[in-house]
């Protein structure tokens, strides 16, 4: 190994080690670099929690913050709180007054009886002809039933009348301040619209129920005339058979005879009746036409 060689390794040597020093200089130097930019971004983050944390406590400037906001003149003239008082002012609830609906009707100056009393008990039917007896009876019972089912309806008012008093006092306790006020001024509005209701289906059944009790009884008064009649003409309608007339069908004579001898028999006692006419005395007679 000759000396040049010897120069050349320990040059190569001292370039290496001068090379390590000046990494190591240069970590010593960024480590405080960086220890101090962490100081100073903890630094920021406290000093923003504690901004945060001031604001936060402070609830009188945050009150004035929102009523700022909220009284805020909108582009129709309005604020955000005036339109919200406005509605509560629509929605708004008046006071009672017993004067409002009014008084029901006044009740009749004679006292109704209770809904089980009978107007007759049949003793007249024991008057007619025994074949009109069992109708006489049906017709009596019916006319019994309708009256009664009439006071019973009668009564049924006096209730609904009290249940809408009831609920009309329910509605006037509810108060303005009431946080739940609109909840039940909308529960009572539907009790309120569930009694209407039940007021119409009690008057659409009282009028079905009339109709069908006067269809019965006029059936039957039909029923018991043609009995009368033929006890008048001594045979039943049914005994005499019918005729065929061209342009009117079939005619029952029965019913025809009934009612020709039913007439006969009015007029005869009309005439039995009748005074005799004052001397001089003229009747209306239809004369001959002028051609007017």
């Amino acid at each position: 190994m000759t000396l040049r060689s010897t120069l050349r390794r320990q040059n190569a040597l001292l370039h290496r080690l001068l090379g390590a020093a000046a990494f190591a200089l240069a970590l010593s130097l960024a480590a405080p670099a960086a220890h101090a930019q962490w100081a100073v971004n903890d630094a920021n983050a406290n000093a923003t929690l504690k901004q945060i944390e001031t604001h936060t406590n402070d609830t009188v400037t945050q009150t004035t913050d929102i009523n700022s906001v909220l009284g805020k003149t909108l582009g129709d003239g309005s604020t955000v709180n005036g339109n919200i008082n406005a509605i509560n002012e629509k929605l708004k609830i008046g006071t009672y007054d017993e004067k409002q609906p009014g008084a029901r009707v006044k009740d009749p100056t004679q006292t109704l009886p209770e809904d089980t009393t009978k107007l007759d008990d049949g003793t007249r039917c024991k008057a007619v002809a025994q074949p009109q007896q069992a109708t006489c009876q049906q017709i009596v019972d019916i006319e019994n039933a309708q009256y009664q089912y009439m006071l019973t309806m009668y009564k049924n008012t006096a209730t609904r009348d009290a249940m809408l008093r009831e609920l009309l006092k329910e509605r006037a306790a509810i108060q303005a301040s009431d946080a739940n006020q609109f909840g039940k001024l909308e529960d009572n509005t539907n009790k309120l619209t569930a009694l209407y209701n039940l007021i119409a289906l009690d008057q659409q059944q009282m009028q079905t129920v009339n109709y069908a009790y006067e269809a019965n009884l006029r059936f039957l008064r039909a029923k018991q005339t043609i009995a009368a009649n033929a006890a008048s003409t001594g045979k039943q309608p049914s005994d005499w058979g019918s005729i065929s007339l061209p342009g009117i069908g079939d005619v029952n004579i029965g019913s025809a005879i009934s009612g020709l001898a039913t007439g006969a028999a009015l007029k005869a006692s009309l005439d039995g009746v009748q005074s005799a006419k004052p001397s001089g005395m003229q009747t209306l007679s239809i004369g001959d036409s002028n051609g007017f």
